[in-house]
């Protein structure tokens, strides 16, 4: 299987809802006995609850662009020091999903423990890509020239003449 084989292949599980898979880590040794070779997280399309603490956990970093203009070295480790814990967290919400009995914090621990930064950075991507922040967007587009609760702007003009 080639790579836009497999890419196309996990865009259909993303579109029937069962989510993508993605490597997460090396399962233990008791694990290997019994045939389990590593764990996989899966990640779903958010629901809208979901997707309103995501996004309250991403505001709450208080990202700019500026942080990233001539990054170095050190202030690229700096920038890791001060928000993976944030992107960690943001990560663990989309895992559990309706899983919500699960602590988000117990989960960004494990995932901050066990994952490469490439299994990060695949996780992410695929969060990305699924979590229904251009839907969400292009329906409140649509609903911005419906706006039934600002007043009349007849009414308004007449008032002040």
């Amino acid at each position: 299987m080639d790579k836009q084989q497999s890419t196309q292949l996990r865009a259909a599980d993303t579109l029937l809802e069962r989510g993508v898979r993605v490597p997460c880590a090396p399962a233990p040794f008791v694990f290997r006995l019994f045939g389990r070779r590593s764990f996989h997280i899966t990640l779903r399309q958010p629901t809208l609850a979901g997707l309103f603490r995501i996004s309250r956990l991403i505001v709450e970093m208080g990202l700019s662009v500026e942080e990233f203009d001539r990054l170095s070295l050190a202030r690229a480790y700096a920038i890791t020091a001060r928000h993976a814990g944030g992107a960690l967290d943001v990560l663990a919400e989309a895992v559990r999903g309706r899983r919500r009995w699960i602590p988000r914090r117990w989960l960004a621990r494990w995932l901050g423990r066990h994952l490469t930064p490439t299994a990060f950075a695949e996780a992410w991507m695929v969060f990305v890509r699924i979590n229904g922040v251009a839907d969400f967007m292009t329906s409140i587009r649509l609903m911005l020239p419906v706006n039934n609760l600002s007043p009349k702007e007849r009414g308004s003009q007449q008032a002040d003449a």
